[in-house]
């Protein structure tokens, strides 16, 4: 499938509904595609169904003008570089200090966000 482009408020492709003025680019049937803009997807979002949990980290949800700053996700302790006032979910945590965490520097400093049991 050759690329499309989609501009101003319209139905896309996959559900995704925008607001504004997006851009979205998709490159081929079933592939990620980027937005510029808003989007409003009314109801569940679904990102990185095909990638495993990596011990470490992976990006899961980037997001702002920020680079690195976003949600993301792994087993064990993050040892990822992430934007400060990032989050990591920690897939395999057991105790309450070890679920959820902040990047607290902007590299690879991460602080466990205490959650209840």
């Amino acid at each position: 499938m050759a690329a499309s482009t989609y501009f101003k408020p319209t139905n896309f492709p996959h559900g995704v509904t925008s607001q504004g003025t997006p851009v979205l680019t998709e490159t081929a049937a079933n592939e990620p595609f980027e937005v510029a803009g808003a989007v409003d997807a009314g109801g569940t979002v679904t990102a990185k169904t095909d990638t495993a949990p990596v011990a470490g980290g992976a990006a899961g949800v980037l997001m702002s003008s920020v680079a690195n700053f976003g949600i993301f996700y792994g087993t064990g302790a993050p040892t990822i570089s992430a934007a400060q006032g990032s989050l990591y979910l920690r897939r395999d945590g057991t105790g309450v200090g070890d679920r959820a965490y902040i990047n607290t520097n902007g590299t690879t400093g991460w602080t466990a966000i205490t959650t209840v049991a």
